[in-house]
């Protein structure tokens, strides 16, 4: 167990507060998390969450600018959405944290969003919807592979939502009841890191966050899966540049101890130009034009997705089976010392260096605190140094299931002259 270097307090509406000084920064970072994401949306009404992080920075009161007057300190500020969670998150010069405490207060103390705002960030939605997911040949692989991969849980649908239709759909009184049932005190942990006194830091959180009043916490059950039985296999066939394999496989939880393992060796297969994949089947075989293999890494049981775009000329069936033949090899042998080290030493530099910045801290900080394990931010590297080669080897066996596989194929459309 690392050194516990941050302090954590709640304020009598529920908040949650942690702060983690820095002395080796002259700049600050606030990040709130709500407790909401895409997962918490229905079924007939998909795209709230992430439709609220474009909300959000209108949602200051008029006239007020939320970006210009971070910029003006010398500061900036974003958000992102995934399916457990949304993250708004600021950093400016120190000095500045009283202002960023205002503006979040300001934007957790109601919902300001007039009507014409409603549809003018409705609008930028769907354009994000077209651009990046209508109008992009594979684009749309996600909406598939989710909706193919799980039959209950709401990881079904992706983040931006099923349809445009959804988005667009979207009234008033839809979005001012998500706001007052997700966007309150109670169901929000503010994290601050970066050159702070801690003390002054709990009475400027006090000043401005302890008259703000609680609300309901989410603590939603979601449906979760049967355990898989068989293949499922469907076909695409579209005007496309390069076939396709996109490959789904059940995958531990974020918290399973399963799941630094199995991060691990999908980091080997896939991660940079020297990963086991690329070298092998792009750089040497040259049969796919890029492969990659990832981990969802949500909080309920997720995927491992495998996505290969071949090259011209190779089939399906070629590619899908030199991918298995190469995962395959780390089910019946162990890594090479040789690998061991390299892999061993990268994955505690990413490690290190996603740890880095104020920013970072905020975000990890926020997480750990919702995952309910804030010290993760301090022991969560001794997980990966503590994995060893028959971890790795046992994680493929266990997970690398062809048998209950997922799979999708982008095959091109025959156009008949």
């Amino acid at each position: 167990m690392g050194l516990k270097n941050y302090s954590r307090f709640e304020l009598d509406n529920g908040m949650r507060v942690l702060v983690k000084p820095d002395t080796t920064t002259r700049m600050a970072s606030l990040c709130i998390l709500y407790c909401v994401g895409s997962r918490d949306e229905h079924a007939d009404k998909t795209g709230l969450a992430h439709l609220f992080e474009h909300l959000m920075f209108s949602n200051c009161g008029k006239d007020i600018e939320f970006d210009e007057i971070i910029q003006s300190a010398g500061g900036d500020s974003n958000a992102f959405t995934n399916t457990d969670t949304t993250q708004y998150f600021d950093v400016a010069p120190a000095q500045h944290l009283e202002l960023l405490l205002q503006l979040e207060a300001t934007r957790m103390s109601g919902f300001q969003v007039p009507p014409k705002e409603l549809a003018t960030q409705q609008k930028v939605v769907v354009e994000e919807f077209s651009e990046h997911y209508l109008n992009n040949p594979y684009g749309m692989f996600s909406h598939r592979l989710m909706a193919l991969a799980y039959k209950k849980h709401p990881y079904r649908w992706a983040v931006i939502g099923m349809t445009p239709e959804h988005i667009e759909a979207a009234t008033m009184d839809d979005v001012n009841a998500f706001y007052s049932r997700y966007y309150n005190a109670s169901n929000a942990i503010m994290t601050i890191c970066g050159d702070v006194d801690p003390d002054q830091v709990i009475g400027l959180v006090k000043k401005h966050f302890a008259h703000l009043s609680p609300g309901p916490q989410n603590h939603a059950v979601y449906p979760q899966e049967d355990p898989r039985t068989e293949i499922q296999m469907v076909n695409y066939y579209e005007d496309i540049p390069e076939e396709a394999i996109f490959i789904a496989l059940p995958a531990p939880a974020r918290l399973e101890d399963d799941f630094y393992a199995l991060d691990f060796l999908t980091d080997l297969l896939s991660e940079g130009k020297s990963s086991i994949l690329f070298r092998e089947l792009k750089k040497e075989l040259q049969i796919f034009t890029s492969i990659d293999c990832y981990l969802t890494a949500s909080a309920d049981p997720g995927l491992i997705i495998i996505e290969g775009k071949l090259v011209e000329g190779v089939d399906i069936e070629t590619g899908e089976r030199e991918i298995m033949r190469v995962i395959d090899r780390y089910k019946s042998e162990l890594i090479s010392d040789r690998q061991w080290a390299k892999y061993r030493t990268k994955n505690e530099t990413a490690y290190q260096f996603s740890q880095m910045g104020v920013v970072n801290q905020a975000l990890n900080l926020s997480y750990a605190e919702w995952l309910g394990k804030p010290d993760l931010i301090n022991d969560e590297l001794e997980r990966y140094l503590a994995l060893t080669k028959e971890d790795i080897q046992r994680v493929a066996q266990q997970y690398f299931r062809w048998d209950i596989a997922t799979k999708m194929y982008y095959r091109k459309q025959v156009v008949e002259k």
